[in-house]
């Protein structure tokens, strides 16, 4: 009798763990692709560098879509970048931006997307566009920590749109 007690609680247990299981597959949000198929080869948001000389900062890939007329909200970058250390500059330094991939690109498009650059305060309150017309960016003339967004956009053979986040420290040490 204890037998078959044991071995019918095996059973119920495989039946509702199989159950559990497969609901939870079937509930999962998959996350979207950070690659898309561009020809033959799969093409993933390049990586971006803010650079002063030989120091750079992390600048962190925020949201991204692979389609015609992207509709992408970015974060607010304080929040993404929670722990971070923010590159050290002085009052109007000039930061490089640079584009890079550790893929072979399927053509040098990916490594020239159209950029915009928007300011936001630390409160969120306020976005100020940044003039930004070369690969380079002019910190502030006033001491602070300034956070970035970077929206790239790709509108060719490669069709898509990118946020990143950084954030400089700007000081007069």
């Amino acid at each position: 009798m204890r037998l078959k007690i044991v071995f019918l609680l095996i059973i119920i247990t495989l039946v509702f763990t199989g159950c559990t299981n497969e609901e939870a597959e079937s509930t999962k949000e998959k996350a979207p692709s950070p690659s898309t198929e561009v020809g033959s080869q799969q093409v993933t948001p390049p990586s971006i560098g803010i650079n002063k000389g030989e120091s750079t900062t992390v600048v962190i890939l925020d949201t991204h879509c692979w389609e015609e007329n992207c509709s992408l909200t970015p974060n607010p970058p304080d929040e993404l970048l929670l722990g971070e250390t923010p590159l050290r500059v002085k009052p109007e330094d000039e930061l490089e931006l640079s584009v890079s991939t550790s893929e072979v690109p399927i053509s040098d498009e990916i490594y020239s997307p159209d950029f915009n650059i928007v300011q936001v305060s630390a409160s969120g309150e306020k976005e100020t566009d940044v003039n930004f017309e070369t690969k380079y960016l002019t910190a502030p003339t006033e001491e602070g920590k300034y956070y970035y967004n970077i929206t790239t956009e790709w509108d060719g053979e490669l069709t898509g749109k990118a946020i990143y986040a950084f954030a400089i420290l700007v000081r007069e040490e």
